[in-house]
């Protein structure tokens, strides 16, 4: 499958993961990074599958897609959604080395991934939902690219700390404040991750 770019709107928000580099407190050492957030026990804990379509929202460089790619194989598909061309680039660019034809590009608008399907398995969401300008919006958007029932996945740091703006990183309360809103149920958390919260939702019907 041609890997391809979907181009929608100007870029108005400056990458997440350029602004998350400047956040305190985070390594991005790709070595380091795998002890604290491993992609495998990851994808284990939320029921990532072969042949799964997924939605990745704020992809970055691909830390977390190329798994997911691998582990749906070639009979699934990984939207990777950001709004940097940029970083989209470096994941088009490996991907063709790698040669894994199942990671499709896809340039978003800061209140919309614009993934090009509605009928997705699973979106999930790698330190991105602190990041955005209008998570409500954009979450209310997203909802209606999956599948009701499907899962919303959310990784997001432990943090006791009431964030007064974004891009800090938000407590759990405040996560849990702002998923109310967007008309996605709490199904139930994982917290065997060391820096880290992974809230699994799903669709309403």
């Amino acid at each position: 499958m041609e890997n391809r770019i979907r181009r929608a709107g100007p870029v108005m928000l400056v990458t997440a993961v350029c602004l998350l580099m400047a956040a305190p407190g985070v390594s991005f050492g790709q070595d380091d990074r795998e002890t604290w957030q491993p992609p495998e026990k990851i994808m284990d804990a939320i029921g990532v599958e072969p042949g799964m379509r997924i939605g990745e929202a704020g992809a970055g460089k691909g830390y977390f897609t190329f798994p997911l790619a691998r582990r749906v194989g070639p009979e699934g598909i990984v939207f990777a959604n950001d709004i940097s061309t940029s970083s989209l680039d470096v994941i088009r660019n490996r991907a063709a080395d790698e040669e894994l034809g199942n990671i499709e590009i896809v340039v978003g608008e800061v209140e919309d991934p614009l993934f090009p399907e509605e009928d997705l398995d699973m979106v999930v969401m790698v330190y991105v939902l602190h990041m955005l300008e209008k998570p409500v919006e954009f979450l209310k958007n997203v909802r209606k690219y999956i599948e009701p029932g499907a899962q919303l996945v959310i990784i997001e740091r432990n943090t006791t700390r009431e964030r007064a703006h974004y891009p800090s990183f938000m407590t759990n309360r405040q996560i849990l404040e702002t998923m109310g809103e967007t008309g996605f149920e709490l199904a139930r958390t994982e917290t065997f991750l060391p820096k880290d919260t992974i809230y699994i939702y799903k669709a309403q019907k």
